[in-house]
């Protein structure tokens, strides 16, 4: 390309401006020609100073229609919902007028695990309209799925995969604490789990399913157990909050994969308030076995905000579709008929 890359942001909440601040402070050959948001008093504001890096004279506005036909850019960023019944309805007028979509909507990254219909709909509207749709992050979208299924392209046989995640809570921001159930009691963590109020990890699911299908494993049963709490041996503090001994200090949650009857894929995730060591590891279990751990914890703001702006060249040059990280990194072991994983012979 012998021009800037023109992109258009929609959403501006936090993870939002954390992109745009990269983008603008950071990154080269690529510009902010427009910026999407509901928020009525975000309309008129200028999108560099809204990110706190100077003006940009990019405008914000609440009329996506008017943006995408009168900025024609070649890619836009979502950062609005984690679910992809709420998600897709949303990128339509981006479709439609042509625009490539990259989002950091969790069940967007294997969509066809939540609604395969829905799915075969937009990736139909996608390859009509001539343009791609890719939902990644860094988990889902690296630590807890692609970044394993790398790992075993350099293995012979791979009978199992297990992967870890211990995050230090007191680094997230105050609404992931909160969402981790941070400084509450037990007993009020139990209730908020019932009603839905803390759900755990999102896209738990999405990561097995970007395992098994890289490798080829035909799923049966992916099951994800109700998150857990943490609770504090001693007292312990972030910026936000102050737990005492007996209260909550975060959450641990895990999923599975099963395949002929057999846990094949097995995660493990824990964010917590002073988690030490904190760290990734993936486990692999074949020929050869094998940990690879990385420590400390992947940072996830920034890990996000990465994974987004590096991938919108691969974006903008993969096929028309609604694709998942494995059509764009298809490097993993390959189990039972190679021929499967060939699209097309000869």
């Amino acid at each position: 390309m012998d021009r800037d890359i023109r992109v258009v942001q929609v959403g501006l909440g936090p993870m939002g401006l954390r992109i745009v601040r990269h983008i603008l402070a950071e990154r080269q050959g690529i510009m902010y020609v427009g910026a999407i948001d509901v928020a009525p008093e975000l309309e008129g504001r200028d999108l560099g100073e809204l990110a706190g890096v100077g003006p940009c004279a990019v405008p914000v506005s609440g009329d996506a229609a008017r943006v995408f036909q009168e900025t024609k850019p070649d890619i836009a960023i979502y950062t609005t919902v984690s679910y992809l019944k709420r998600f897709l309805p949303q990128t339509d007028v981006a479709i439609r007028n042509g625009v490539n979509v990259i989002s950091t909507c969790e069940e967007l990254s294997f969509p066809h695990f939540v609604d395969s219909e829905l799915t075969a709909r937009y990736d139909e509207l996608c390859r009509k309209h001539g343009v791609t749709m890719l939902g990644t992050g860094i988990t889902p979208g690296f630590l807890m799925d692609i970044r394993a299924s790398v790992l075993t392209a350099a293995c012979k046989d791979v009978q199992r995969i297990e992967v870890t995640r211990r995050m230090d809570a007191t680094l997230g921001r105050q609404s992931f604490q909160q969402r981790m159930g941070v400084g509450m009691e037990m007993d009020a963590y139990r209730a908020a789990v019932a009603a839905g109020a803390i759900k755990g990890h999102v896209g738990l699911e999405m990561s097995i399913c970007l395992i098994a299908d890289a490798i080829g494993w035909a799923l049966e049963e992916v099951r994800v157990m109700a998150p857990d709490p943490v609770m504090a041996g001693i007292p312990v503090a972030s910026e936000f909050f102050t737990v005492g001994t007996g209260q909550v200090k975060g959450t641990e949650q895990q999923a599975v994969g099963i395949v002929n009857g057999e846990e094949k894929i097995r995660l493990d995730f824990a964010a917590y308030l002073g988690a030490e060591p904190s760290y990734d590891e993936v486990a692999l279990y074949g020929t050869p076995e094998l940990r690879a751990r990385v420590t400390p914890s992947w940072p996830v703001d920034s890990g996000t905000v990465a994974m987004v702006v590096n991938l919108i060249p691969a974006v903008i040059n993969a096929c028309p579709g609604l694709l998942t990280i494995n059509d764009l990194v298809p490097v993993s072991f390959k189990s039972g008929n190679m021929a499967g994983f060939v699209c097309q012979a000869g």
